[in-house]
């Protein structure tokens, strides 16, 4: 009884240490003063209004946005070719293949930046909008591919086997029958490859220039002078979308129909 007691209250600790700061970043964001301070005496939602007339910010939301979108449709794209070479067919360095697929999942984020940043410079591409829009498509790549070799592998082969039988070539049966089949998970890998992008730093920091700044960039170089309450608005905007999104993956790919 003490022992589940005693777990319990470890367990209570450390989710409030994790999701503490998060939960002042949101409640800060509503404070009616220009300095964030606590306990906070005025509430107000101006921080969220002002934020539509920081150009700047909105500037660099549509950068991330672009990269984004962008990033999301190539992962998703590259990963399911890779899972349906990885699930439909054996073929000579398959593990090695699936080894370099997971390295960028594995790989810490500054050791990702500066291998693209020198590997950029070595074959004398320009740091970016491409080679931000490269490095975050290399980071949602295992997931995507990880995601959708899930769905394949759950996926009833026998309807493929019926449509060849009635006729269907490969690409008919893969864009009427496979692809249809597999939605729920090229949807969820979606989603994830966009929520990665739209929070990327690390990457984007090394890979950036002058004339592309994400909004993670554009929000460190804030910071660096002070944390007000607009950027605590704009964190939380970030924050909310980022759980929905994820939510609304994690449905997506962790349905049992096929």
């Amino acid at each position: 009884m003490v022992a589940r007691w005693m777990l319990g209250l470890f367990s209570l600790v450390v989710f409030v240490m994790v999701y503490m700061p998060i939960a002042l970043v949101v409640i800060t964001s509503f404070n009616q003063e220009a300095i964030t301070t606590l306990p906070i005496e005025n509430f107000d939602t101006r921080w969220y209004y002002k934020l539509f007339d920081n150009a700047k910010m909105l500037e660099a939301l549509w950068t991330s946005m672009q990269i984004g979108l962008i990033s999301t449709t190539l992962a998703t794209t590259l990963g399911l070719l890779s899972a349906l070479a990885i699930v439909r067919h054996n073929f000579r360095g398959k593990s090695l293949f699936m080894l370099l697929t997971v390295m960028p999942m594995l790989a810490p984020g500054i050791i990702m930046g500066v291998s693209l940043l020198l590997f950029a410079r070595y074959v004398g591409f320009q740091t970016g909008f491409v080679a931000v829009l490269l490095g975050h498509t290399l980071l949602a790549l295992p997931y995507c591919t990880f995601i959708l070799i899930s769905s394949l592998a759950r996926f009833d082969r026998s309807l493929e086997e019926a449509g060849r039988g009635l006729g269907a070539g490969e690409l008919a049966v893969l864009r009427r029958i496979t692809l249809p089949g597999i939605a729920p998970g090229i949807i969820g890998a979606a989603l994830f490859a966009f929520t990665i992008s739209i929070g990327e730093f690390v990457v984007s920091f090394f890979l950036t220039s002058a004339g592309t700044t994400t909004l993670p960039i554009r929000i460190y170089s804030i910071v660096k002078v002070g944390i007000t309450p607009e950027i605590n608005a704009v964190s939380t905007l970030i924050l909310l979308t980022t759980v929905v999104v994820s939510a609304m993956a994690l449905r997506l790919t962790w349905t049992k129909r096929v």
